[in-house]
């Protein structure tokens, strides 16, 4: 009869032993500390979104991205923007890294970041120089709070903090300690 008792305790201790024990796919450490995890990556990244007429709208390369599965977040490594009109490419931002959030309203990138536009029948190139920018892809819209330079041509614009609306037309707002020299053709 105690035999039957013994064993009966032991397979109990071993039931809620196996039963309390964290499943296999679940790390502790992570969990505990609130780190998001990784649950996919891509190397080389190509997303091209079209707009209502089937013209390409935005195409967003970066060397690789890592997707984490709690937020939803997508990190980039070099990270190059582009913003198309009417089928034509129009502003390209690139920058050292980048994070595409999990709606892909908001690209922030980070470190050096460069805009340029090209040349075209009425604008000369443009070139903006900043850190930490800001795009909403869907507003077709960046800003920043860190310092800016812009050249084109011999005319250049210092600022800290922008505000860029890249369409319909271009409009560029800097909101503190702006600086330019303009030459006049």
């Amino acid at each position: 009869m105690r035999t039957w008792l013994l064993l009966l305790l032991l397979a109990l201790l071993g039931f809620t032993w196996w039963a309390s024990r964290p499943e296999p796919s679940e790390n502790p450490t992570d969990r505990a500390s609130g780190k998001d995890v990784q649950d996919y990556y891509m190397d080389t990244l190509v997303l091209r979104q079209f707009d209502t007429h089937g013209q390409l709208s935005h195409r967003l390369l970066a060397g690789d991205a890592q997707h984490y599965r709690d937020s939803g977040l997508t990190r980039l490594t070099a990270p190059d923007y582009v913003l198309y009109k009417q089928g034509n490419p129009v502003w390209t931002i690139n920058a050292a890294s980048g994070e595409l959030s999990s709606d892909q309203n908001l690209l922030k990138l980070f470190g050096k970041t460069t805009l340029e536009r090209k040349t075209d029948d009425v604008h000369p190139a443009m070139r903006l120089v900043t850190a930490d920018l800001r795009v909403y892809p869907h507003k077709e819209y960046a800003e920043t709070d860190e310092p800016v330079t812009v050249t084109s041509e011999q005319n250049w614009i210092e600022s800290t903090g922008m505000q860029a609306w890249f369409k319909p037309q271009t409009k560029i707002l800097f909101p503190a300690q702006a600086r330019a020299h303009y030459v006049a053709q």
